[in-house]
């Protein structure tokens, strides 16, 4: 996320700063100072160069002409720290022909060093000023639990190539544009662990002796004086409803801050004002999260550069039910709103003679009226008890036709809402009736699914052994009688001859038709065929 929004706010004020319209690009070195500090402009990047005439103009961003600053001729007179004054200000020029002044705030702009011999332009060199304004706010002394904004502006701004604000220990800190030549970062609710040195990085736009310029930025958090926020301005009161563990959103205020917190009320307690909990905290320039409970999650802009406003999804079990308040922190000031949770829950607990359906609802100051209804027999008076955020209504076991179905517990709330819960008793089943238990079935089914492929492997070879006997058995009865008959091979054409042959003995009657035909021996007592 950090490296993200970096790298964001450097493309970002690339792409803004490189389409200035004023930027002319047609410097050859760059050099920033913070206003009110002297500053020095070479005429050289080397040694002195030697000229007859010096001369040292300056054109502001907003002018098109060039202004004469002081000239001088060395050959006249030796340049050793002469002074000339131009528009009410004081300039100093040395003996490498350095100009040097106190920077104000119209002093940014083109400065030009043209070196002239025999009349002759000899070498000219345009630096582009440009100057920093760095601000602190709250001013010192800071009170603790403040909102710090750490502001750097740069003027002219396309000097500024691109920036980011660095912790005292150089942790990048996330740092957005607001306008251009502006480098902004915040330290939303500081601390004792928040002081020390920020360091404002700056890199210069073009040709530069000096590429990057950091300035720093003394930070004191005064530990002895609280921030106080005495005009906090609070939303109206809202108030909603929702099942258990059913997602429910509670909104803050219309307001993209810089930190969030959310306190929670105990039900039916806020009203005689205790200490609240903190449940939820949330740093979207630290990008620092801390909550004291699961079942919240915050929605919204996670981050500085995304657009909208903060709420939190929860989904709510009974004990957070309550009265909650978020507010919104954005520099000095805070915002708030404020909303009334109402959680429905419905439960059974079984006795050996009834059914209990337990409705309960917490906060009671958002009920208006409570009930449990049979659906279909809604004009029957059901058995309930009340209590305090409790209402129970009692079947009678064995459950009979007349008391099953289902039963809605509905609560009436103050706004007019209605929110219900149903919950089905159904009747047992009928006596006798036994349903397998799929734990004592699978165990069966398993090794029969297991044994059928052997099973039918054996009948299969006990089916082709008994197919082969009894082929036998019919040629040697078909051979039998054509031996006795002399005449007929048909046993379907002489069945006297079958009654009329012996009970044992093997007889053959072959009668070879062909050289390729095979004789076997039948033997009637085969024992392949016992």
């Amino acid at each position: 996320m950090r490296t993200y929004s970096l790298c964001f706010v450097l493309v970002y004020m690339c792409l803004i700063l490189s389409s200035a319209p004023d930027r002319a690009n047609n410097w050859t070195d760059v050099v920033i100072v913070q206003e009110g500090r002297p500053v020095t402009l070479p005429c050289s990047d080397g040694p002195a160069t030697v000229a007859e005439q010096v001369t040292w103009m300056m054109m502001r961003p907003e002018e098109k002409h060039w202004t004469l600053l002081l000239s001088v001729n060395s050959s006249r007179r030796p340049v050793d720290r002469l002074l000339s004054s131009t528009r009410g200000r004081t300039f100093e020029i040395f003996e490498d022909v350095s100009l040097q002044f106190i920077a104000t705030a119209t002093d940014g702009g083109r400065y030009s060093c043209l070196m002239q011999q025999r009349g002759r332009k000899l070498k000219e060199k345009i630096i582009l000023l440009a100057l920093l304004k760095l601000t602190l706010a709250p001013a010192p002394s800071i009170p603790l639990g403040s909102t710090v904004r750490l502001t750097a502006q740069v003027s002219p701004y396309y000097a500024v190539a691109g920036g980011m604000w660095l912790s005292p220990a150089g942790v990048p800190l996330l740092t957005v544009v607001p306008a251009q030549g502006t480098l902004l970062t915040k330290l939303p609710r500081v601390n004792r662990g928040d002081n020390g040195l920020y360091i404002c990085s700056i890199h210069v736009q073009g040709q530069s002796s000096k590429p990057e310029y950091k300035h720093t930025l003394n930070v004191t958090v005064n530990a002895w004086e609280a921030a106080t926020f005495p005009n906090i301005k609070y939303d109206s009161t809202g108030s909603k409803a929702s099942l258990s563990n059913l997602p429910v959103t509670l909104p803050c205020p219309p307001v993209s801050g810089d930190y969030v917190q959310l306190y929670w009320w105990k039900p039916n307690l806020h009203m005689s004002n205790p200490e609240p909990e903190l449940v939820f905290q949330f740093d979207r320039w630290r990008n620092h999260m801390k909550q004291n409970r699961s079942n919240f999650q915050l929605l919204g802009p996670s981050s500085v550069e995304a657009k909208g406003n903060f709420s939190f999804l929860l989904r709510p079990k009974l004990r957070d039910a309550g009265r909650y308040q978020c507010e919104v922190f954005l520099d000095s000031a805070v915002f708030g709103q404020s909303t009334t949770l109402t959680v429905l829950h419905v439960s059974n607990k079984t006795s050996s003679s009834t059914l209990d359906l337990i409705c309960k609802y917490p906060e009671r100051s958002q009920v208006k009226r409570a009930k449990w209804t049979h659906v279909e027999r809604p004009d029957v008076q059901l058995p309930m008890k009340a209590m305090l955020g409790m209402l129970i209504v009692s079947v009678s076991l064995p459950v009979t036709p007349e008391t099953a179905g289902q039963y809605i517990c509905t609560l009436l709330l103050e706004n007019l809402q209605t929110l219900s819960y149903t919950y089905t008793v159904t009747l047992p089943p009928p006596e006798g009736s036994s349903v397998p238990q799929p734990s004592a079935l699978l165990p069966s089914l398993s090794l029969l699914l297991f044994l059928m492929p052997l099973i039918a492997v054996a009948v299969g070879v006990l089916l082709w052994r008994r197919g082969r006997c009894s082929l036998r058995r019919n040629v040697d009865v078909e051979h039998t009688l054509s031996h006795y008959s002399g005449e007929v091979e048909n046993i379907y054409e002489n069945p006297e001859d079958l009654r009329q042959s012996p009970p044992h003995g093997v007889y053959m009657d072959l009668k070879p038709t062909g050289e390729t035909d095979v004789y076997r021996e039948l033997d009637r007592y085969d024992p392949c065929c016992d």
